[in-house]
């Protein structure tokens, strides 16, 4: 593109490319105007400040410059390109490979989700994604939303792989939210679930997520793993451990939680706190739980059945029969009589 867009005062050919640098070279110029600007000996003259100005001016049309001749050969109404030709993969790894990355971008991808592939054929904006993994340079993240679609995508389609060389590679945005989603995607498809939840961890322990953390650990039945994480992670407080019990209970978690760690090292959790927190926020527990269904509080109320706390299994089977007609309890026959014959 050096042959169609003339260089910048002050910048190699090179730089003149790369909208990185061009940003970098436009907040000098913005920081050296407003200081000039805002000297009080006023000293700078009017003819500085044009110069300053014509400067600034001419930075910002080169970098609109390169990056709409580099949209444009994507551009559908553009004669005889790449997507009118149906090229789609070229037209992914085109795009991924644009100079300073000004295409890789969610408005890149909104015009490959425009067009549709053949049937049978991999979908133009999955292939866009891929070419991305492939060509984003080392240490060199995709945006927090491009990566957010991109695995949605992924997913949607079974590339579960591609997913799996995104989150082991560091080729994209590690967030709270990417995690859910997978995470989400794992309840709803048991074939993957503990590959996705496996990644998930990942991103949460790397967002310092410590209890969501803990949390894809039991889900995937590390049980032993998820106490000693949550033994050395200070910043896990006795709620924290909680709430990841409530939300997947186990007996032999809350066995490990309980027990004194040696050396005068106190239990992560004290049976008095568990009876003191489930007893004195037990029905706000239960009804703010959009997570659990009935059988899962249910378990906890066997549990603890099992720990010889008949008086606290005894107080969630009232909660829950007492709730009869909310979300938390199946409005039909059936969820009814289920707990009915659980609480006699």
């Amino acid at each position: 593109m050096s042959d169609c867009v003339p260089s910048v005062s002050g910048l190699t050919v090179s730089e003149s490319e790369d909208p990185e640098a061009l940003d970098r070279h436009l907040q000098h110029l913005q920081v050296q105007r407003a200081a000039l600007l805002d000297r009080k000996s006023h000293c700078v003259s009017l003819e500085v400040k044009a110069q300053l100005d014509a400067k600034l001016q001419t930075a910002e049309s080169h970098r609109d410059q390169l990056s709409t001749k580099s949209h444009r050969c994507l551009n559908i109404s553009d004669g005889q390109n790449l997507f009118d030709l149906a090229q789609y993969e070229k037209a992914a790894l085109l795009a991924a490979t644009s100079p300073g990355g000004v295409l890789r971008n969610l408005h890149t991808m909104t015009m490959f989700e425009a067009v549709q592939a053949p049937p049978g054929s991999v979908p133009p904006p999955l292939l866009f994604f891929q070419a991305l993994l492939m060509t984003v340079p080392d240490g060199v993240e995709l945006s927090a939303s491009l990566s957010v679609v991109g695995v949605v995508l992924a997913l949607q389609r079974g590339a579960s792989q591609l997913v799996v060389h995104a989150v082991t590679q560091n080729k994209i945005s590690f967030t709270e939210h990417l995690g859910d989603i997978l995470t989400e995607h794992a309840q709803n498809n048991p074939g993957v679930a503990d590959l996705c939840l496996a990644l998930a961890t990942i991103i949460y322990e790397a967002c310092g997520l410590d209890r969501k953390t803990a949390l894809s650990m039991c889900k995937r039945g590390l049980i032993c793993s998820a106490a000693e994480f949550m033994k050395h992670h200070n910043k896990l407080t006795a709620e924290d451990c909680l709430w990841v019990l409530c939300r997947s209970p186990s007996l032999s978690l809350l066995q490990l939680l309980t027990k004194h760690r040696g050396r005068g090292r106190a239990a992560i959790l004290s049976v008095t706190s568990v009876d003191l927190v489930l007893s004195g926020v037990l029905q706000d527990v239960i009804l703010e739980d959009s997570d659990s269904s009935v059988e899962v509080w249910i378990l906890i109320a066997s549990l603890c059945s099992e720990l010889k706390r008949a008086d606290l299994s005894q107080d969630i089977l009232s909660v829950l029969l007492d709730q009869g007609g909310t979300r938390v309890l199946s409005p039909d026959l059936e969820g009814a009589g289920l707990m009915e014959h659980v609480f006699l």
